[in-house]
């Protein structure tokens, strides 16, 4: 193989991961339109927000600032615990980790019960799902950089490089990816946005079962010879 030139990614592993992306855009829908502006998973947005309070801008902070402190917990503990499963399971580490981030949202799911859909106002009861979810995503990150994602256009949770990438050219494989990994975001914040008139605990289910059929396209692909990273 000519040094410099990686392999194509495995079809099920780029599945997986636009599947993850509109995840993301799912669990924003509920952390912005249904928790109180604030973000679970984009902690850019969040830190703009704290930075625009000092300025003087009459923003929640203190949604933001929890948002912040989980997702770092998150990131902590995700990165302690898929080293173990790295060094436990080898090469199918990922679908364990993916497995597992679909469980505690479905647990994040649980904790939504009694929010009511609409006049979201930050409360205790918001608080813990706001730290909830920004902790799974924490990790998820983790998760990601950890399978070697991020410098492929696959970050799963934020879509700017593979928007600016999609106008630069490249192999048709490549721009397809990126522009995939857009429209995943868009879809996904659109499922969530309407499934969230109902109930928040909706969207967060979808996302839980859409982690976990990421983690079994990859657990297939890894099974078949594929690799994560």
């Amino acid at each position: 193989m000519t040094r410099g030139v990686r392999p194509p990614r495995p079809p099920r592993f780029v599945v997986a991961f636009v599947v993850l992306t509109a995840v993301t855009g799912v669990v924003e829908a509920v952390s912005f339109l249904g928790l109180g502006m604030v973000f679970t998973a984009v902690m850019t947005g969040n830190t703009l927000f704290l930075g625009f309070a000092l300025a003087g801008q009459r923003l929640p902070v203190a949604g933001p600032l929890v948002a912040v402190a989980a997702f770092s917990a998150g990131a902590i503990v995700g990165n302690r615990v898929t080293a173990r499963l790295a060094a436990r399971d080898g090469e199918r580490w990922l679908p364990s980790a993916l497995y597992g981030e679909g469980a505690l949202l479905a647990v994040a799911a649980m904790l939504a019960l009694g929010l009511p859909a609409e006049n979201p106002h930050l409360t205790p009861h918001r608080f813990v799902v706001i730290g909830a979810v920004a902790a799974i995503m924490g990790a998820r990150n983790v998760t990601i950089i950890r399978a070697g994602a991020r410098s492929r256009d696959l970050p799963t949770t934020v879509v700017t490089r593979a928007l600016a990438g999609a106008f630069m050219g490249g192999p048709p494989g490549t721009m397809l990816r990126r522009l995939a990994t857009v429209v995943g975001m868009v879809v996904g914040a659109a499922l969530g946005a309407l499934l969230l008139r109902f109930h928040p605990i909706f969207p967060l289910l979808l996302a839980s079962v859409a982690v976990v059929v990421a983690g079994a396209l990859c657990e297939r692909e890894i099974r078949e010879g594929g690799r994560p990273s």
